[in-house]
């Protein structure tokens, strides 16, 4: 018989088994049946723990280790459930702890971050009322938006260039620092009235300049096909847009009369800098200027002429600026042979950090000491164009490392309205002594911002350094003073005038004429 077998038998003996042993009542506890008590009690912990939450919930909003954790499982709209419009009347107290969230600093300057779980319960509060009583459809994708911009807005007092993009707005950025677009290469406008499409630029060299294309022609047929009644952003769209390598014929009036072409379409390089030598801007040396120059200079160079100074302007610092200011210093310097150079940063307002840095190094050789020297938080013989530092003291610096130089005699043009890159061009080449500035004192812009992209296309930007030039100057505020200090006038038809009758352009030329040796 197995073991199995023996425990029941012992049982059903015992079950059997009689005894003398008087009878004893067993004690009733206290409280009765312990599975009452036990469930009494759980239900009291219960009520306090429910209770508790809620109460904590109302006057302080959900903790943030608990909204952080339903964020990131994406369920961050959870948190706007838990308010009703009763609690907006009498008051939101989430905004209280959103502020007492916050504290001063030594400066004075107030420090922390948003109590996010209050905000969500507002945000939450909000969003009912207007489910529950806005009259028009409401576009959800639009009020993130704004909630979004108003963040980066509330830091615009101490900080003006804090924005949040949206994918739209980031697109068209980006799409703007382009230097080239498919198509014809011309710009055209449809005139109030009489709706016709005309020509207001033709760029050099594009499919439209080779064409024939001018400035001020109306299109009238564009394959045949009469367009006088057509909106521009059709015809653009579907009549002269299409395939590179492809084309149609035009017809357009010019001074009355008719002309017909045909147009190619293809990559349109856009020129986003104005370069040449003075002569070909019309400008020549004034007898005054000849009379210095021959005065100062060596009989090698007594023969300067307006064909041996260049001029070089652009208004920004981006990738296509880059690419073409190197291309425009290499013909002026290799091709057209200069001896002396004016680069024009009047109304530069700026750009990318790295493209101001590589057109300096392009400019400066790479082993100018004087700022590095025997200083430890440097990179030793090597020609430093900047250095930027954080809220914490760290940060970054750029050296020269490209192997080329510009060794001429260069005049900066700047104005009031140049900033930020421009500033830094002007100051770092001054500071090594290798350009002289005209002008006026520059806009004063020593912050760096950063543009962090997120994931779904949209990005913020807020400051995040100071930036210093060789010679450990912060320009913020302060600006890049000229060496020859000339002003245009107060009037805007003072600044509406050609290069040759530019009176910085003129002082310019002398303060050159004074350099070459």
């Amino acid at each position: 018989m197995g073991m199995q077998d023996k425990d029941l038998n012992l049982n059903k003996e015992t079950e059997n088994i009689e005894t003398d042993a008087p009878t004893t009542n067993k004690k009733k506890p206290i409280f009765g049946n312990f599975d009452f008590v036990y469930g009494f009690l759980l239900g009291l912990a219960v009520m306090f723990i429910v209770g508790g939450s809620t109460f904590y919930v109302y006057f302080f909003g959900i903790p943030p280790f608990i909204n952080d954790l339903l964020v990131s499982r994406g369920a961050g709209n959870a948190s706007m459930t838990l308010a009703s419009a009763s609690e907006l009347q009498s008051g939101d107290r989430g905004y209280t702890s959103a502020v007492e969230s916050a504290s001063e600093n030594s400066n004075g300057l107030v420090t922390g971050s948003l109590n996010m779980a209050a905000i969500s319960r507002k945000l939450g509060m909000i969003q009912g009322l207007i489910d529950q009583n806005y009259l028009f459809p409401e576009d959800p994708d639009k009020a993130a938006t704004y909630i979004y911009k108003g963040l980066l807005a509330s830091l615009t007092a101490e900080d003006p260039y804090a924005h949040y993009y949206s994918v739209e707005e980031m697109q068209e950025i980006n799409a703007s620092k382009q230097s080239s677009f498919h198509g014809i290469g011309a710009l055209v406008r449809q005139l109030e009235g009489s709706n016709e499409i005309v020509v207001t630029k033709v760029y050099e060299g594009s499919p439209a300049d080779e064409a024939g294309l001018q400035v001020g022609d109306i299109f009238y047929k564009i394959d045949g096909i009469d367009i006088t009644k057509m909106s521009v952003s059709y015809v653009v769209e579907n009549l002269i847009q299409g395939e590179d390598g492809t084309s149609f014929d035009c017809t357009v009036k010019r001074y009355g009369k008719e002309v017909s072409m045909r147009i190619s379409r293809g990559t349109v390089e856009i020129p986003r800098v104005r370069y040449g030598t003075l002569d070909e801007f019309e400008i020549e040396l004034t007898d005054e200027q000849l009379k210095t120059l021959s005065a100062n200079a060596s009989a090698s160079d007594s023969s300067l002429s307006a064909k041996d100074i260049g001029y070089i302007a652009f208004s920004a610092f981006h990738d296509a600026e880059e690419r073409q200011t190197k291309q425009a210093l290499d013909t002026l310097v290799d091709t057209a042979k200069i001896k002396a150079l004016i680069i024009d940063m009047r109304g530069n307002s700026g750009g990318n950090i790295e493209v101001a840095t590589s057109l300096i190094d392009y400019i400066l050789p790479d082993d100018l000491t004087m700022y590095t020297e025997g200083k430890t938080e440097f990179a030793q013989g090597k020609t430093l164009l900047l250095y930027t530092r954080d809220k914490n003291g760290k940060g970054s610096e750029w050296y020269a490392d490209d192997g080329h130089e510009i060794d001429l005699p260069i005049v900066i043009l700047q104005n009031q309205n140049s900033a930020s890159a421009a500033e830094l061009f002007s100051g770092c080449l001054k500071d090594y002594d290798r350009a002289s500035i005209v002008g006026t004192v520059s806009y004063g812009k020593g912050i760096v911002q950063t543009i962090t992209s997120l994931k779904d296309g949209s990005a913020v930007e807020f400051t995040t350094h100071y930036y210093y030039i060789p010679s450990g100057l912060n320009i913020h505020k302060v600006g890049i003073k000229p060496d020859v200090e000339v002003s245009l006038g107060s009037n805007a038809e003072d600044y509406m005038v050609e290069l040759k009758d530019d009176r910085q352009m003129q002082k310019a030329v002398e303060v050159l004429i004074e350099n070459i040796r």
